[in-house]
């Protein structure tokens, strides 16, 4: 069976592969998780934490737009090397302009947006190699 949640914004297509007494397997975003439905030491615990270090890793190669506004500046390059909190561009939203930074040092790999493009909230703007 197939569905989709929600979390944080977030859309993850979920697939749940076998279910029985003793728990369920399931698989996100490629990966399989395992989850018992007795309540013993939750080995699950360790799989959850896998797979929530694995999207922080993926969340911090993007940059996304925190609201939704008009590109006014672009700050960078493709191929350029940032650092964390560093200016990457600029979007003007209920008459404000929101400058949009770095998180981490890293090298752009992909300029998502030029200038006057009208973004919507969570929309990526840079991907980070």
């Amino acid at each position: 069976m197939d569905f989709k949640i929600k979390v944080k914004g977030k859309v993850y297509d979920i697939r749940i592969l076998e279910k029985g007494k003793d728990g369920v397997s399931i698989k996100v975003g490629g990966k399989s998780f395992n989850f018992n439905s007795a309540v013993k030491e939750n080995k699950n615990d360790e799989s959850i934490s896998e797979f929530a270090q694995e999207q922080k890793i993926l969340s911090k190669k993007e940059l996304k737009a925190s609201l939704a506004g008009l590109v006014s500046e672009v700050f960078v390059k493709e191929g350029e090397t940032v650092k964390q909190g560093q200016k990457i561009l600029t979007l003007l939203a209920m008459k404000m302009e929101n400058e949009m930074i770095t998180e981490q040092n890293g090298k752009i790999k992909k300029i998502m947006v030029k200038v006057n493009q009208t973004v919507r909230e969570g929309e990526i703007l840079v991907i980070f190699e």
